[in-house]
């Protein structure tokens, strides 16, 4: 990983995407800062979309699509999208209310045997709001417990049949082969008429723990604020550069610098 200050002026100036992660990126201690939120409606003011892709709940979600200045909220690690649209929200799963519901139950099962397995984690208390995963709670309103029995329960659902992905305060389990980046791609497709390859040089993805891989991989100016550091992730899984400060405040770094090059409104 590079320093993120080694990005060039010039990589900034044409950004029209700035996509990012929410938890332990856009927060700091658990907080959303008031900056955070001031920068993200000065980028939409210059035209760039914000885009948020986040493992939280589908009720969270449809609560930041309504109130929080975003164009687009992905949840639940990918499994839907939520756009408001003139006052409304437009809501694109990936699958069908029946299947989501029959993998709650399968899921929910999962993750009951599972946190007897490991004392101190806990089933996280956003799991009511969610619609199609289970996350079990190891950092947030838990004793934190290490990286590496967060890296074992993952193991355990992925046994089980399970996609599972280790955030900064949860582990997120779901089932389907879909994940951040393949939502952002249909979001591309079937909102803006893209493909990834038309906006790499356009799109800044910001993130913090493995299950922002998908998106570190794919994208060049893949940022990934200082906790990335902390976590033992695969050479292609990194991000390309890394912050100095750590959550929100590695963020603004990154959102001052757009808007100090970004020259014009698209």
């Amino acid at each position: 990983m590079k320093r993120f200050s080694e990005l060039g002026d010039n990589q900034l100036r044409d950004v029209r995407f700035l996509v990012s992660d929410i938890d332990d990126t856009l927060t700091l201690d658990g907080v959303w800062p008031a900056p955070v939120y001031v920068a993200l409606e000065a980028l939409r003011a210059k035209g760039v979309a914000v885009i948020l892709i986040t493992g939280r709940p589908a009720g969270w979600c449809d609560m930041i699509a309504r109130f929080f200045p975003v164009d687009i909220v992905v949840g639940e690690n990918g499994s839907f999208y939520f756009r408001p649209t003139s006052g409304q929200i437009k809501r694109v799963w990936v699958d069908d209310a029946a299947v989501r519901q029959a993998n709650l139950v399968k899921l929910q099962k999962m993750a009951e045997q599972i946190i007897t397995e490991f004392p101190g984690s806990a089933l996280a208390q956003d799991n009511p709001w969610r619609a199609t995963d289970v996350a079990v709670d190891f950092a947030e309103d838990v004793a934190k417990l290490p990286l590496s029995i967060a890296e074992q329960i993952r193991e355990k659902f992925e046994a089980q049949g399970a996609t599972a992905k280790v955030s900064s305060i949860h582990v997120n389990a779901w089932i389907g082969n879909y994940d951040k980046l393949s939502m952002f791609e249909r979001v591309l497709t079937d909102e803006y008429g893209l493909q990834v390859d038309q906006v790499q040089a356009q799109t800044i993805y910001t993130g913090d723990s493995p299950n922002d891989a998908p998106m570190f991989g794919r994208f060049e100016m893949s940022i990934g604020v200082h906790s990335v550091t902390r976590y033992a992730m695969k050479p292609g899984e990194l991000p390309k550069y890394v912050t100095v400060g750590d959550g929100a405040d590695g963020f603004m770094e990154v959102a001052n610098r757009i808007l100090q090059n970004n020259e014009s409104q698209k």
